[in-house]
């Protein structure tokens, strides 16, 4: 039998005087989840983020393709998908650092804050993504906490992308998904059973 995770409750769930009744917070514990479930959900958005990410791609010196994405965008036959890129990518990184730690300690914080996600890790697994990030993507302990605050709140940003003007991100944040994906995934789906015993 799966152990049902607990759910850290955001601040304003812990104040709200309606929290005993909330609807929300009982079905957090109606349903018993494990990190193998949490896992098929992240890697459901990391397909649909890697098939944006090729459709995002400009076609840079094949002049006829050029042409075509050009005549397209302009004839405004190609929505702007970056931003259905990002949602989808660092919602499957989040889902991914929950799984993580929920198969570990049996809880994880509901918040989409990645870099308080990526920190609240098992000593083990953060040392691991850490590595991986500092190694592929010439980082040093100092970037590596900047680039994290940057990407901090892009789910909550890039979702409500016409809020803003413009948004930039830089080549750290695919690559940061990427990695954090692909060592989830490799690491629960290796697991001999994806459960947290009682």
């Amino acid at each position: 039998m799966p152990k049902k995770y607990e759910i850290k409750s955001p601040s304003k769930c812990k104040t709200c005087d309606k929290s005993s009744d909330c609807d929300f917070l009982k079905s957090k514990f109606e349903k018993p989840f494990d990190a193998s479930s949490i896992i098929l959900d992240c890697k459901a958005f990391y397909i649909v983020f890697c098939e944006l990410e090729e459709m995002c791609r400009i076609p840079f010196g094949d002049q006829e393709k050029m042409k075509k994405y050009n005549e397209e965008t302009e004839a405004g036959k190609r929505p702007f998908l970056t931003p259905a890129m990002l949602t989808n990518g660092v919602l499957a990184a989040e889902l991914a650092l929950k799984a993580l730690s929920l198969k570990e300690t049996g809880t994880f914080d509901c918040i989409h804050a990645i870099d308080k996600l990526f920190y609240a890790l098992p000593d083990a697994y953060k040392y691991a993504i850490s590595e991986k990030l500092k190694e592929q993507t010439h980082q040093n302990d100092e970037t590596l906490k900047s680039n994290l605050a940057t990407i901090r709140d892009f789910f909550v940003d890039w979702r409500y992308f016409f809020e803003y003007t413009s948004i930039g991100y830089s080549n750290f944040l695919p690559e940061f998904i990427h990695i954090v994906c692909n060592y989830a995934i490799a690491d629960i789906e290796n697991c001999t059973t994806g459960v947290i015993s009682e």
